[in-house]
């Protein structure tokens, strides 16, 4: 008898042992902050792309694409003459179109866009006008953009401070509730290199641009931007 009830209490002791071996405590959940940060840095362009239009209209589209032609071919010289490079002058579009809003078959419309990039920011007024130069060549701006030829140590900088401040604002966040930020969880990133928009500008002494005096064109700052969203796991 003594024996069966030793018997039946090691069982037991195993039986119970084993149960709280399989039990497994549940990790408490972790929690977590996600912030935005921004860094910016102001730099000062070296490159201006520049897209001019070439527009010609005729009742036919033999004579247009000619007259077109003869446009472009006026625009490419007076680039090259003004000091751009072959390399940096490329055809981005050109299209044919017809206006049929009236009853009768309109007039043929061709126009022949050309993007230029001019590497030597001070000649852009100059630029300009040898583009329209006599009234024979472009007529028209439709892009007008700043940027740097290498932003690597811009951008750079730009991250650095968005991880600053993205940091500044979780920690303050956490701080006031109680908590501290731990490790990184997640960074996900966007940025953004902007200009300012000068198309009105230019149009305007685009328009003046056949006297002597070379379109004024300045070029001021641009901003390289870091966007991020970072996660932070929070600590007591």
């Amino acid at each position: 008898m003594k024996k069966i009830l030793k018997v039946f209490l090691l069982t037991s002791s195993l039986l119970l042992l084993a149960s709280c071996s399989v039990q497994k405590t549940e990790p408490e959940p972790l929690r977590v902050i996600s912030v935005s940060g921004k860094g910016s840095v102001s730099v000062k362009p070296d490159i201006v792309t520049l897209k001019f239009i070439v527009k010609t209209s005729e009742w036919n589209v033999s004579f247009a694409a000619e007259k077109n032609a003869t446009n472009t071919a006026n625009v490419l010289a007076a680039l090259k003459e003004a000091g751009v490079s072959e390399a940096d002058i490329s055809t981005y579009d050109y299209k044919i179109t017809q206006d049929n809003s009236n009853t009768y078959a309109g007039k043929y419309t061709i126009t022949n866009t050309i993007c230029v990039v001019v590497r030597n920011i001070e000649a852009t007024g100059k630029v300009i006008d040898a583009a329209v130069k006599n009234n024979i060549g472009a007529n028209g701006i439709i892009s007008f953009e700043y940027s740097l030829s290498d932003n690597t140590s811009a951008l750079r900088q730009a991250r650095t401070l968005a991880v600053q401040n993205a940091q500044d604002a979780a920690a303050l966040l956490a701080g006031a509730s109680g908590c501290k930020i731990g490790t990184v969880q997640e960074i996900h990133e966007d940025y953004i290199s902007t200009a300012r928009n000068t198309f009105a500008y230019t149009e305007a002494k685009l328009m003046d641009s056949t006297g002597s005096v070379t379109t004024p064109i300045e070029a001021g700052n641009i901003e390289i931007s870091s966007n991020i969203r970072v996660t932070y796991s929070l600590i007591n």
